[in-house]
Parts: C-alpha cells; sequence; structure tokens
C-alpha cells in the first residue's frame, strides 16, 4: 500500500529542479553544493577542496569529483547515494597530476578519466560501486605553443565517443587533441594518433554532434570556435569562427562550449578579456553562423542548459553568482532572468533531478 501510495504521488509531484555546483573553496566554501534553482536553497553540502569538475553517472548513483590542488595534492573525490538519497563519501584517490580540472566516466568499464591541467597527463581510475582504486594509469604529454600560457603540456578535457570504445584529450599547451582507442578495461591504448591546432589556439572544451560527424572546439588563447568534420578517425578543418571580439593580439580567454539540447545551437563563453556568451546556429551542414552576443558577469567559468533546452545556468566565479536565463530554441534569443543565484566561486554546474 505505502509503494502504491508514493507511485501516485510521484505522478504530481515533480523532482526539485536542481544544479550540482563545484567551486573553488579560496573562501571556506564546502567545494560541492546542491542547490534548488527555485528557493535557492542548498540541499546538500561536499566538501571537496577547489572542485573544479563533477559528473553523476548515467544510473544516477555515484557522484565523481576532481579537486583541482597543486603541489601533488590533486584528487578524485568518490560518493555514492545512500537509501535516504543523500551523497555519502566513498573515497579519494590521489591522480599524481597537479590542476586535475575535468573528469570523464567510462560505463562499459567504470572507468574515470581526468585530465591534469598543471600536469599534462591523464589519470586513468577503475571503480567498484562507488570506490575508486588507486591510480590505473597515467599518460604523460609532451610539447609547447607560442604563448606563455603554452611553455608546457596542459590537458583540459577528456571525451568519450558516444560507443566508448575512443577517447579524445585537449592539449592547451601543445595546440593538440590526442586521440586513442580504449581496451575492454578501459585503459588507453598505447598506439597515439592526434590532431594538431593552429599555433596559438589553446584548445580548451570541445564538443560533437549528435551524428559525432562534426566538432566543435573552443580556442582559449585565440578566442575562437573551429569547426572540424570527423570521418574515420580524421579530424578535417571545416572553418574558425571568432568568439571573442576583444580589442588587441595577445591571448584571448574563452572558456566553455555547449550544443543547445535540441541540437540546432551552439553557444561559447568568453572571460577576463570580455565577459560574454555567444551563440551560433548550426545549420545542416555543420557549419555555424552567428546569431548573437550576450553580456554576462565577470568570468563565466562554466555554463549549462537544463533538460528543456529553455532556461540557461551561468557561473560566473568572479562575482560569486550563477545567472539565469531563459533560451528561446526557436530564435536563440538569450534574457536574464533577473534571478541571481549567491554562491561562492562557482565553477563547475550539472543540471540535476532531485
Amino acid at each position: 500500500m505505502l509503494m502504491l501510495i508514493h507511485s501516485l504521488i510521484s505522478l504530481f509531484v515533480s523532482p526539485a529542479d536542481t544544479l550540482l555546483v563545484g567551486s573553488y573553496t579560496h573562501q571556506g566554501n564546502p567545494g560541492i553544493e546542491l542547490i534548488d534553482t527555485k528557493t535557492k536553497r542548498v540541499l546538500e553540502r561536499m566538501e571537496v577542496p577547489q572542485a573544479s569538475y563533477q559528473l553523476i553517472t548515467p544510473d544516477q548513483q555515484y557522484l565523481y569529483s576532481v579537486s583541482e590542488l597543486v603541489s601533488h595534492a590533486g584528487a578524485v573525490h568518490g560518493f555514492k547515494k545512500s537509501e535516504s538519497g543523500k551523497w555519502e563519501k566513498t573515497g579519494q584517490q590521489l591522480t599524481e597530476g597537479d590542476a586535475p580540472c575535468h573528469i570523464t566516466y567510462r560505463k562499459k568499464s567504470q572507468t574515470i578519466y581526468t585530465a591534469n591541467y598543471m600536469g599534462g597527463s591523464v589519470s586513468v581510475f577503475q571503480t567498484t560501486q562507488g570506490k575508486i582504486a588507486p591510480l590505473a594509469q597515467k599518460i604523460t604529454f609532451s610539447g609547447r605553443g607560442k604563448f606563455p600560457q603554452q611553455s608546457s603540456p596542459h590537458a583540459h578535457m577528456v571525451v568519450l565517443s558516444q560507443d566508448e570504445e575512443a577517447v579524445h584529450i585537449s592539449d592547451l599547451g601543445a595546440d593538440r587533441i590526442y586521440h586513442y582507442r580504449l581496451r575492454p578495461d578501459g585503459l588507453m591504448e598505447g598506439k597515439l594518433n592526434y590532431t594538431q591546432l593552429p599555433d596559438g589556439t589553446g584548445p580548451r572544451h570541445f564538443v560533437f554532434s549528435a551524428d559525432e560527424k562534426f566538432v566543435y572546439i573552443v580556442g582559449e588563447l585565440s578566442g575562437t570556435v573551429d569547426v572540424y568534420a570527423t570521418q574515420d578517425g580524421n579530424w578535417t578543418p571545416v572553418k574558425r569562427e571568432t568568439i571573442d571580439f576583444s580589442k588587441g593580439d595577445g591571448p584571448k580567454a574563452s572558456a566553455d562550449i555547449h550544443i543547445s539540447p535540441d541540437g540546432k545551437w551552439l553557444l561559447a563563453s568568453n572571460r577576463i578579456t570580455q565577459n560574454s556568451l555567444v551563440v551560433f546556429k548550426i545549420e545542416s551542414s555543420g557549419k555555424l553562423t552567428f546569431s548573437r552576443e550576450v553580456g554576462v558577469g565577470k568570468v563565466p567559468r562554466n555554463f549549462q542548459f537544463d533538460a528543456s533546452g529553455k532556461k540557461l545556468f551561468v557561473a560566473c566565479k568572479d562575482e560569486n553568482r550563477i545567472q539565469q536565463f531563459s533560451f528561446n530554441p526557436a530564435t536563440g534569443e538569450l534574457s536574464d532572468l533577473k534571478d541571481d543565484i549567491q554562491i561562492d566561486s562557482p565553477v563547475a554546474l550539472l543540471d540535476v533531478r532531485h
């Protein structure tokens, strides 16, 4: 009877709209906070220093976060959802690479991959029911670029192919994206291939089209989005679009990139040199058509759509707030809802259902 009542209630009461927020912790904040976006109430807090990026596994049972520390303290933390629905710590492991800034999960092998920015490396971990085993593999890159920020390799993002048979890693320092095949156990094959981008690009984050025929790459230092066609494992440049329109020839500071849930729009963020979101329409050819640029708060380190694609959250790190925007999927128009969520140093956002 109780199960029947619970089922009937669930038909009429929708779960709260929540954001999982990872943040830098210099101000004494916990690192990870689960926030109800309507009431602004913090539902849960987790202590992870410099919690710059998180993921929740597809079954919603496990949460993993990187801790972007340096001096050999960079780590990955694991959590498991308890019967009460709260996140319980399962442990942590050192990445053996400084300043891990991105994390990805492979469902097939329950494997975690972290991109270690200062270490210029990728770390691989096996997991069991949320518990992280010690480091299973570490691959360190080499190379440098033309800007001062490129004096050494800087791994910035790890992205899996949809079939989870390959992994791609951006190296901001060497203007490269590396491509590896994956073994059944999730470890990366020794054979290496890479895509070389133009000097001074500083590839940071990148995203594939739904059919994986195109990939869109934010150049942090060039202030651009590069469109590449992908076929048979090869990436071919199609077109470069400018997103940072600030004056000067020096390095820019572009950051994040996402495609709207309906696949029709691409958005990218700029920070420091200018603080804005740039909106492009994605054409059937895969190319981009500029739509608009919208000013946002200082240092929009990360942004995320909600599941409907009609709302956008922007993490303005240097203003200690998350802006909420409405998004029109028909026109690409962004409108500030003037309904900010106050939180210290937000860095990474995940739209979740609680």
